[in-house]
Protein backbone atom coordinates (compact mmCIF):
# COMPACT_ATOMS: atom_id res chain seq x y z
CA UNK A 1 0.00 0.00 0.00
CA UNK A 2 2.84 2.38 0.51
CA UNK A 3 4.05 2.42 -3.06
CA UNK A 4 0.60 3.08 -4.39
CA UNK A 5 0.04 6.10 -1.89
CA UNK A 6 3.68 7.62 -3.05
CA UNK A 7 2.53 6.96 -6.63
CA UNK A 8 -0.71 9.39 -6.03
CA UNK A 9 1.37 11.76 -3.95
CA UNK A 10 3.65 11.76 -7.09
CA UNK A 11 0.27 11.87 -9.28
CA UNK A 12 -0.59 15.30 -7.15
CA UNK A 13 2.50 16.86 -7.55
CA UNK A 14 2.21 16.37 -11.19
CA UNK A 15 -1.10 18.78 -10.35
CA UNK A 16 -3.01 15.48 -11.96
CA UNK A 17 -1.36 15.50 -14.91
CA UNK A 18 -1.25 11.72 -16.59
CA UNK A 19 0.19 10.50 -19.71
CA UNK A 20 0.05 7.01 -21.05
CA UNK A 21 1.60 7.98 -24.41
CA UNK A 22 5.17 9.67 -25.08
CA UNK A 23 3.91 11.66 -28.04
CA UNK A 24 1.21 13.47 -25.95
CA UNK A 25 1.25 17.30 -26.12
CA UNK A 26 0.56 17.42 -22.00
CA UNK A 27 3.87 14.96 -21.64
CA UNK A 28 5.83 17.71 -20.20
CA UNK A 29 5.76 17.89 -15.82
CA UNK A 30 3.34 14.75 -15.95
CA UNK A 31 3.52 12.03 -14.32
CA UNK A 32 4.07 9.02 -17.14
CA UNK A 33 2.73 5.10 -17.22
CA UNK A 34 3.97 2.82 -19.53
CA UNK A 35 1.51 0.24 -20.62
CA UNK A 36 1.92 -3.02 -22.17
CA UNK A 37 -1.08 -4.05 -24.65
CA UNK A 38 -0.76 -7.19 -27.30
CA UNK A 39 0.91 -4.81 -29.80
CA UNK A 40 2.73 -2.23 -28.05
CA UNK A 41 4.64 -1.97 -24.75
CA UNK A 42 4.54 1.21 -23.31
CA UNK A 43 7.82 0.84 -21.12
CA UNK A 44 9.99 1.44 -23.64
CA UNK A 45 8.77 4.58 -24.14
CA UNK A 46 9.77 5.69 -20.45
CA UNK A 47 13.25 7.25 -20.93
CA UNK A 48 11.57 9.40 -23.59
CA UNK A 49 8.98 10.35 -21.67
CA UNK A 50 11.05 11.65 -18.89
CA UNK A 51 13.88 14.02 -21.95
CA UNK A 52 10.43 15.05 -22.82
CA UNK A 53 9.87 16.67 -19.39
CA UNK A 54 7.75 13.89 -17.54
CA UNK A 55 8.48 14.32 -13.73
CA UNK A 56 8.49 10.74 -12.97
CA UNK A 57 7.95 7.24 -15.27
CA UNK A 58 5.98 4.14 -13.39
CA UNK A 59 6.87 1.05 -15.01
CA UNK A 60 6.05 -3.04 -14.62
CA UNK A 61 8.99 -3.95 -16.78
CA UNK A 62 12.62 -3.88 -16.05
CA UNK A 63 14.90 -1.71 -17.73
CA UNK A 64 18.50 -0.68 -17.31
CA UNK A 65 18.58 2.37 -16.00
CA UNK A 66 19.23 3.67 -12.52
CA UNK A 67 17.10 6.94 -12.93
CA UNK A 68 15.64 7.14 -9.61
CA UNK A 69 12.29 9.00 -11.29
CA UNK A 70 11.81 5.90 -12.57
CA UNK A 71 9.19 3.73 -10.60
CA UNK A 72 8.95 0.28 -11.38
CA UNK A 73 5.68 -1.39 -10.11
CA UNK A 74 4.22 -5.58 -10.53
CA UNK A 75 1.25 -3.88 -13.10
CA UNK A 76 0.90 -0.75 -13.65
CA UNK A 77 -2.48 -0.76 -15.06
CA UNK A 78 -3.52 -1.84 -11.94
CA UNK A 79 -1.43 0.78 -10.19
CA UNK A 80 -3.69 3.40 -12.31
CA UNK A 81 -6.40 1.79 -11.36
CA UNK A 82 -5.86 1.58 -7.46
CA UNK A 83 -4.68 5.44 -7.75
CA UNK A 84 -7.67 6.27 -9.59
CA UNK A 85 -9.91 4.48 -6.82
CA UNK A 86 -8.29 6.13 -3.89
CA UNK A 87 -9.16 9.55 -6.49
CA UNK A 88 -12.24 8.96 -6.82
CA UNK A 89 -12.74 8.41 -2.87
CA UNK A 90 -11.25 11.46 -2.05
CA UNK A 91 -13.07 13.67 -4.39
CA UNK A 92 -16.12 12.36 -3.38
CA UNK A 93 -15.08 12.92 0.65
CA UNK A 94 -14.15 16.55 -0.34
CA UNK A 95 -17.10 17.43 -2.35
CA UNK A 96 -19.43 15.53 -0.21
CA UNK A 97 -19.91 12.95 -2.53
CA UNK A 98 -21.24 14.75 -5.24
CA UNK A 99 -22.11 12.98 -8.52
CA UNK A 100 -20.58 10.72 -10.78
CA UNK A 101 -22.80 9.61 -13.74
CA UNK A 102 -21.99 5.80 -14.93
CA UNK A 103 -23.20 5.09 -18.88
CA UNK A 104 -23.51 1.64 -20.72
CA UNK A 105 -24.97 0.31 -22.86
CA UNK A 106 -24.77 -1.97 -26.41
CA UNK A 107 -25.90 1.30 -28.50
CA UNK A 108 -26.06 5.33 -27.71
CA UNK A 109 -23.58 5.05 -24.53
CA UNK A 110 -21.11 7.68 -26.35
CA UNK A 111 -23.94 9.78 -27.76
CA UNK A 112 -25.75 9.52 -24.55
CA UNK A 113 -22.80 11.36 -22.66
CA UNK A 114 -21.89 13.45 -25.07
CA UNK A 115 -25.51 15.20 -25.14
CA UNK A 116 -25.59 14.71 -21.23
CA UNK A 117 -22.06 16.70 -20.83
CA UNK A 118 -23.18 19.16 -23.43
CA UNK A 119 -26.74 20.11 -21.40
CA UNK A 120 -24.85 19.68 -17.80
CA UNK A 121 -21.92 21.85 -18.79
CA UNK A 122 -24.16 24.89 -19.82
CA UNK A 123 -24.55 24.93 -16.02
CA UNK A 124 -21.92 22.72 -14.16
CA UNK A 125 -18.28 22.27 -14.43
CA UNK A 126 -18.00 18.69 -15.46
CA UNK A 127 -15.39 15.99 -15.86
CA UNK A 128 -16.48 13.46 -18.71
CA UNK A 129 -14.95 10.24 -20.79
CA UNK A 130 -12.84 11.92 -23.79
CA UNK A 131 -13.85 10.13 -26.74
CA UNK A 132 -14.64 6.35 -26.33
CA UNK A 133 -12.00 6.08 -23.50
CA UNK A 134 -14.20 3.21 -21.88
CA UNK A 135 -12.08 0.60 -20.50
CA UNK A 136 -10.20 -0.84 -17.89
CA UNK A 137 -7.81 2.06 -18.59
CA UNK A 138 -10.03 4.71 -19.71
CA UNK A 139 -12.09 4.96 -16.89
CA UNK A 140 -9.38 5.39 -14.43
CA UNK A 141 -8.19 7.84 -16.95
CA UNK A 142 -11.33 9.84 -16.97
CA UNK A 143 -11.45 9.76 -12.79
CA UNK A 144 -7.98 10.83 -12.57
CA UNK A 145 -9.27 13.93 -14.49
CA UNK A 146 -11.29 14.87 -11.80
CA UNK A 147 -10.75 18.24 -10.16
CA UNK A 148 -11.36 20.34 -7.10
CA UNK A 149 -13.42 22.34 -9.45
CA UNK A 150 -15.62 19.68 -11.10
CA UNK A 151 -19.49 19.64 -10.15
CA UNK A 152 -20.36 16.44 -11.40
CA UNK A 153 -18.66 13.54 -13.42
CA UNK A 154 -20.11 11.53 -16.57
CA UNK A 155 -18.27 7.84 -17.14
CA UNK A 156 -18.86 6.17 -20.04
CA UNK A 157 -18.11 2.42 -19.17
CA UNK A 158 -17.39 -0.36 -22.11
CA UNK A 159 -16.96 -4.08 -21.44
CA UNK A 160 -16.34 -6.93 -23.56
CA UNK A 161 -16.46 -9.81 -20.99
CA UNK A 162 -18.13 -10.28 -17.93
CA UNK A 163 -16.79 -8.63 -14.37
CA UNK A 164 -15.52 -5.87 -16.23
CA UNK A 165 -18.33 -3.38 -15.27
CA UNK A 166 -18.01 -4.50 -12.05
CA UNK A 167 -14.37 -3.81 -11.65
CA UNK A 168 -14.98 -0.25 -13.46
CA UNK A 169 -17.93 0.56 -11.21
CA UNK A 170 -15.87 -0.16 -8.16
CA UNK A 171 -12.76 2.22 -9.45
CA UNK A 172 -15.30 5.15 -11.06
CA UNK A 173 -18.21 4.60 -7.93
CA UNK A 174 -21.12 6.02 -9.90
CA UNK A 175 -24.19 7.82 -8.14
CA UNK A 176 -26.34 7.57 -10.77
CA UNK A 177 -26.65 4.62 -13.73
CA UNK A 178 -27.99 4.00 -16.99
CA UNK A 179 -28.28 1.36 -19.53
CA UNK A 180 -29.02 2.89 -22.93
CA UNK A 181 -30.05 -0.34 -23.82
CA UNK A 182 -29.27 -4.14 -24.22
CA UNK A 183 -28.00 -5.72 -28.11
CA UNK A 184 -25.94 -8.32 -29.67
CA UNK A 185 -22.82 -6.61 -29.77
CA UNK A 186 -18.52 -8.16 -28.72
CA UNK A 187 -20.24 -11.55 -29.09
CA UNK A 188 -16.58 -13.25 -29.35
CA UNK A 189 -16.09 -11.77 -25.73
CA UNK A 190 -19.50 -12.53 -24.00
CA UNK A 191 -20.32 -15.40 -25.90
CA UNK A 192 -24.38 -14.84 -26.33
CA UNK A 193 -26.90 -12.47 -25.33
CA UNK A 194 -26.84 -13.64 -21.89
CA UNK A 195 -23.78 -13.09 -20.69
CA UNK A 196 -24.38 -9.38 -22.25
CA UNK A 197 -27.18 -9.36 -20.39
CA UNK A 198 -25.32 -10.40 -16.93
CA UNK A 199 -22.54 -7.93 -17.66
CA UNK A 200 -24.74 -4.79 -18.38
CA UNK A 201 -26.54 -5.32 -15.55
CA UNK A 202 -23.40 -5.14 -12.81
CA UNK A 203 -24.21 -1.55 -13.41
CA UNK A 204 -27.03 -1.69 -12.05
CA UNK A 205 -26.56 -3.98 -8.91
CA UNK A 206 -23.44 -1.97 -7.72
CA UNK A 207 -25.77 1.43 -7.78
CA UNK A 208 -28.64 -0.86 -5.75
CA UNK A 209 -25.71 -1.93 -3.68
CA UNK A 210 -24.91 1.78 -2.96
CA UNK A 211 -28.16 2.91 -2.82
CA UNK A 212 -27.35 5.09 -5.82
CA UNK A 213 -30.34 6.16 -8.56
CA UNK A 214 -31.26 4.26 -11.80
CA UNK A 215 -32.44 6.07 -15.02
CA UNK A 216 -34.61 3.39 -16.93
CA UNK A 217 -35.92 3.51 -20.00
CA UNK A 218 -39.97 2.23 -19.21
CA UNK A 219 -40.33 1.06 -22.37
CA UNK A 220 -37.92 -1.42 -22.30
CA UNK A 221 -38.92 -4.90 -20.81
CA UNK A 222 -35.67 -6.39 -20.59
CA UNK A 223 -34.17 -3.21 -18.58
CA UNK A 224 -37.27 -3.02 -16.41
CA UNK A 225 -36.69 -6.85 -15.74
CA UNK A 226 -33.53 -6.17 -14.25
CA UNK A 227 -34.71 -3.13 -12.09
CA UNK A 228 -37.42 -5.21 -10.74
CA UNK A 229 -38.71 -2.78 -7.98
CA UNK A 230 -35.88 -1.01 -7.02
CA UNK A 231 -37.21 2.58 -5.41
CA UNK A 232 -34.72 4.79 -6.09
CA UNK A 233 -35.41 4.54 -9.96
CA UNK A 234 -36.25 7.29 -12.22
CA UNK A 235 -38.09 6.39 -15.59
CA UNK A 236 -38.75 7.53 -18.90
CA UNK A 237 -40.49 7.02 -21.72
CA UNK A 238 -40.55 7.95 -25.83
CA UNK A 239 -42.92 7.49 -28.56
CA UNK A 240 -42.60 8.51 -31.88
CA UNK A 241 -46.10 11.11 -32.08
CA UNK A 242 -47.83 10.40 -35.28
CA UNK A 243 -52.13 10.61 -35.60
CA UNK A 244 -52.90 7.04 -33.88
CA UNK A 245 -51.51 7.54 -30.35
CA UNK A 246 -52.77 11.03 -28.01
CA UNK A 247 -50.41 12.85 -25.77
CA UNK A 248 -49.88 12.03 -22.40
CA UNK A 249 -48.71 14.22 -19.99
CA UNK A 250 -45.99 11.77 -18.63
CA UNK A 251 -44.58 11.51 -21.92
CA UNK A 252 -42.19 12.79 -24.10
CA UNK A 253 -42.89 12.27 -27.70
CA UNK A 254 -40.04 12.65 -30.80
CA UNK A 255 -40.71 13.11 -34.77
CA UNK A 256 -37.77 13.37 -37.60
CA UNK A 257 -37.49 16.35 -39.56
CA UNK A 258 -34.86 15.04 -40.32
CA UNK A 259 -33.53 16.33 -37.05
CA UNK A 260 -35.03 15.08 -34.02
CA UNK A 261 -38.26 17.33 -32.17
CA UNK A 262 -39.42 16.65 -28.76
CA UNK A 263 -43.07 17.19 -27.20
CA UNK A 264 -43.48 17.67 -23.89
CA UNK A 265 -46.86 18.30 -22.64
CA UNK A 266 -46.80 21.86 -24.36
CA UNK A 267 -42.94 22.31 -24.83
CA UNK A 268 -41.75 21.76 -28.02
CA UNK A 269 -37.86 21.15 -28.29
CA UNK A 270 -36.22 21.21 -31.47
CA UNK A 271 -32.18 19.69 -32.32
CA UNK A 272 -29.72 19.54 -34.40
CA UNK A 273 -29.52 15.75 -34.06
CA UNK A 274 -30.78 13.11 -36.89
CA UNK A 275 -32.27 9.68 -35.90
CA UNK A 276 -34.92 7.94 -34.34
CA UNK A 277 -32.86 5.92 -32.14
CA UNK A 278 -31.07 9.19 -31.03
CA UNK A 279 -35.12 10.45 -29.48
CA UNK A 280 -34.25 7.63 -26.86
CA UNK A 281 -30.51 9.12 -25.97
CA UNK A 282 -31.78 12.37 -25.95
CA UNK A 283 -34.81 11.89 -23.51
CA UNK A 284 -32.09 10.49 -21.21
CA UNK A 285 -30.37 13.20 -20.82
CA UNK A 286 -33.06 15.36 -20.67
CA UNK A 287 -34.17 13.32 -17.65
CA UNK A 288 -30.61 13.01 -15.92
CA UNK A 289 -30.51 16.88 -16.58
CA UNK A 290 -33.62 17.31 -14.50
CA UNK A 291 -32.49 15.67 -11.48
CA UNK A 292 -29.56 18.12 -11.10
CA UNK A 293 -32.08 20.79 -10.63
CA UNK A 294 -31.98 21.84 -14.32
CA UNK A 295 -35.29 23.72 -15.84
CA UNK A 296 -36.84 22.43 -18.83
CA UNK A 297 -36.38 25.83 -20.86
CA UNK A 298 -32.63 25.46 -19.98
CA UNK A 299 -31.90 22.23 -21.27
CA UNK A 300 -34.09 22.64 -24.21
CA UNK A 301 -31.43 26.08 -24.60
CA UNK A 302 -28.75 23.98 -24.58
CA UNK A 303 -29.61 20.90 -26.61
CA UNK A 304 -30.52 23.56 -29.23
CA UNK A 305 -26.74 24.10 -30.05
CA UNK A 306 -25.87 20.46 -29.84
CA UNK A 307 -24.17 18.77 -33.05
CA UNK A 308 -22.99 15.48 -32.99
CA UNK A 309 -19.21 14.68 -34.49
CA UNK A 310 -16.57 12.14 -34.38
CA UNK A 311 -18.30 9.96 -36.88
CA UNK A 312 -21.50 9.73 -35.37
CA UNK A 313 -24.89 10.09 -36.95
CA UNK A 314 -23.14 13.28 -38.62
CA UNK A 315 -25.02 15.18 -41.72
CA UNK A 316 -22.27 16.39 -43.66
CA UNK A 317 -23.11 18.36 -46.62
CA UNK A 318 -20.18 18.08 -49.52
CA UNK A 319 -19.45 19.80 -52.71
CA UNK A 320 -21.02 16.66 -54.30
CA UNK A 321 -23.01 14.59 -52.32
CA UNK A 322 -25.07 14.95 -49.12
CA UNK A 323 -24.01 12.30 -46.22
CA UNK A 324 -24.68 10.59 -43.09
CA UNK A 325 -21.70 9.18 -41.77
CA UNK A 326 -22.22 6.94 -39.04
CA UNK A 327 -18.79 4.95 -38.85
CA UNK A 328 -18.38 5.04 -35.18
CA UNK A 329 -18.92 1.65 -34.57
CA UNK A 330 -21.62 -0.95 -36.02
CA UNK A 331 -23.31 -4.23 -34.47
CA UNK A 332 -26.10 -5.76 -35.76
CA UNK A 333 -28.64 -3.45 -33.78
CA UNK A 334 -27.26 -0.46 -34.51
CA UNK A 335 -26.43 -1.08 -38.41
CA UNK A 336 -30.39 -2.19 -38.24
CA UNK A 337 -31.39 1.02 -36.78
CA UNK A 338 -29.22 3.11 -39.39
CA UNK A 339 -30.47 1.46 -42.65
CA UNK A 340 -34.58 2.14 -41.05
CA UNK A 341 -33.02 6.00 -40.12
CA UNK A 342 -31.73 5.85 -43.70
CA UNK A 343 -34.81 5.31 -45.54
CA UNK A 344 -36.93 7.55 -43.34
CA UNK A 345 -34.21 10.56 -43.94
CA UNK A 346 -34.50 10.02 -48.16
CA UNK A 347 -38.16 9.73 -47.75
CA UNK A 348 -38.43 13.24 -45.94
CA UNK A 349 -35.57 14.36 -47.99
CA UNK A 350 -37.77 12.77 -51.34
CA UNK A 351 -34.00 11.90 -52.72
CA UNK A 352 -34.18 10.20 -55.66
CA UNK A 353 -30.42 9.20 -55.89
CA UNK A 354 -29.19 7.25 -52.55
CA UNK A 355 -26.10 5.30 -51.82
CA UNK A 356 -25.80 2.66 -49.02
CA UNK A 357 -22.18 1.60 -47.92
CA UNK A 358 -21.23 -0.68 -44.86
CA UNK A 359 -18.63 -1.72 -43.57
CA UNK A 360 -17.84 -5.25 -41.40
CA UNK A 361 -19.18 -5.52 -38.15
CA UNK A 362 -16.19 -7.02 -35.98
CA UNK A 363 -16.09 -9.07 -33.15
CA UNK A 364 -18.71 -10.78 -33.60
CA UNK A 365 -17.69 -14.30 -32.76
CA UNK A 366 -19.36 -17.74 -34.43
CA UNK A 367 -22.48 -15.79 -35.54
CA UNK A 368 -20.63 -13.33 -37.58
CA UNK A 369 -22.00 -14.66 -41.05
CA UNK A 370 -25.54 -15.03 -39.87
CA UNK A 371 -25.42 -11.49 -38.49
CA UNK A 372 -24.24 -10.05 -41.86
CA UNK A 373 -26.33 -12.29 -43.49
CA UNK A 374 -29.50 -10.67 -41.76
CA UNK A 375 -28.19 -6.57 -42.85
CA UNK A 376 -28.57 -7.94 -46.75
CA UNK A 377 -31.68 -9.32 -45.91
CA UNK A 378 -32.74 -6.13 -44.44
CA UNK A 379 -31.64 -4.06 -47.37
CA UNK A 380 -33.49 -6.08 -50.10
CA UNK A 381 -36.48 -6.06 -48.21
CA UNK A 382 -36.18 -2.23 -47.98
CA UNK A 383 -35.84 -2.27 -51.74
CA UNK A 384 -32.37 -0.49 -51.43
CA UNK A 385 -31.04 -1.31 -54.85
CA UNK A 386 -27.29 0.86 -54.66
CA UNK A 387 -25.16 -0.76 -51.84
CA UNK A 388 -21.45 -1.12 -51.66
CA UNK A 389 -20.12 -3.89 -48.84
CA UNK A 390 -16.71 -3.69 -47.59
CA UNK A 391 -15.04 -5.91 -45.94
CA UNK A 392 -14.40 -10.39 -45.54
CA UNK A 393 -17.34 -10.89 -44.24
CA UNK A 394 -19.60 -9.16 -46.43
CA UNK A 395 -18.03 -10.87 -49.13
CA UNK A 396 -19.25 -14.20 -47.54
CA UNK A 397 -23.00 -12.99 -47.93
CA UNK A 398 -25.76 -13.85 -50.38
CA UNK A 399 -27.88 -11.19 -52.10
CA UNK A 400 -30.20 -11.05 -55.34
CA UNK A 401 -29.59 -7.26 -55.97
CA UNK A 402 -25.80 -7.65 -57.32
CA UNK A 403 -24.34 -5.42 -54.43
CA UNK A 404 -20.80 -4.49 -54.81
CA UNK A 405 -18.95 -6.24 -52.63
CA UNK A 406 -15.07 -5.41 -51.85
CA UNK A 407 -12.71 -6.82 -49.83
CA UNK A 408 -10.70 -3.86 -48.47
CA UNK A 409 -11.25 0.24 -48.06
CA UNK A 410 -8.36 0.78 -50.63
CA UNK A 411 -10.56 -0.73 -53.43
CA UNK A 412 -13.52 1.24 -52.22
CA UNK A 413 -11.82 4.36 -52.81
CA UNK A 414 -10.38 3.86 -56.26
CA UNK A 415 -14.40 2.06 -57.01
CA UNK A 416 -15.60 5.79 -55.94
CA UNK A 417 -13.13 7.90 -57.86
CA UNK A 418 -13.44 5.85 -60.74
CA UNK A 419 -17.45 6.00 -60.78
CA UNK A 420 -17.34 9.86 -59.33
CA UNK A 421 -20.76 9.53 -57.49
CA UNK A 422 -22.65 13.10 -57.38
CA UNK A 423 -25.77 14.16 -56.17
CA UNK A 424 -26.85 11.21 -53.98
CA UNK A 425 -27.55 10.88 -50.35
CA UNK A 426 -25.27 8.50 -48.70
CA UNK A 427 -25.70 6.25 -46.00
CA UNK A 428 -21.65 4.96 -44.56
CA UNK A 429 -21.90 2.88 -41.81
CA UNK A 430 -19.73 0.20 -40.39
CA UNK A 431 -17.06 -0.79 -37.21
CA UNK A 432 -14.78 1.78 -36.42
CA UNK A 433 -11.65 -0.28 -37.32
CA UNK A 434 -12.43 -0.27 -41.14
CA UNK A 435 -12.00 3.36 -40.72
CA UNK A 436 -14.93 4.19 -43.34
CA UNK A 437 -14.52 7.55 -42.55
CA UNK A 438 -11.98 7.92 -45.45
CA UNK A 439 -14.43 7.65 -47.84
CA UNK A 440 -15.18 11.73 -46.95
CA UNK A 441 -12.40 12.51 -49.10
CA UNK A 442 -13.48 11.66 -52.44
CA UNK A 443 -17.39 11.62 -52.03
Amino acid sequence: MEVIEKIYQLYIECNQIVCIDSREKKIKNSIFFGIRGPNFNGNLYALEALKKGAKYAVIDEKIDNNNEKIIQVHNTIEIIQKIAQIHREKWGYLHHAKSIIGITGTNGKTTTKEILQQILSSKFKTCFTKGNLNNHIGVPLTILSLKKEHDIGIVEIGANHKGEIETLCKIAQPTHGIITNIGKAHLEGFKNIENIIKAKNELYQYIKKTNGTLIVNKLDPLLLNLVQDYQKTIFYNCLELNDQNKQNDNFFYFRCQPFVELYFKEKKIKTKILGKYNSYNIVASIVISKQFNMSLNDIACALGGIELNNNRSQLIQTKQNEIILDAYNANPTSVTLAIENFLDFINIKKSRNHLVILGDMLELGDNSNKFHQEIINLLEKLNFINCILIGENFQKTKNTNNYLKIISLKECVNLLRDKKVTNNTILIKGSRKMQLEKLLEIL
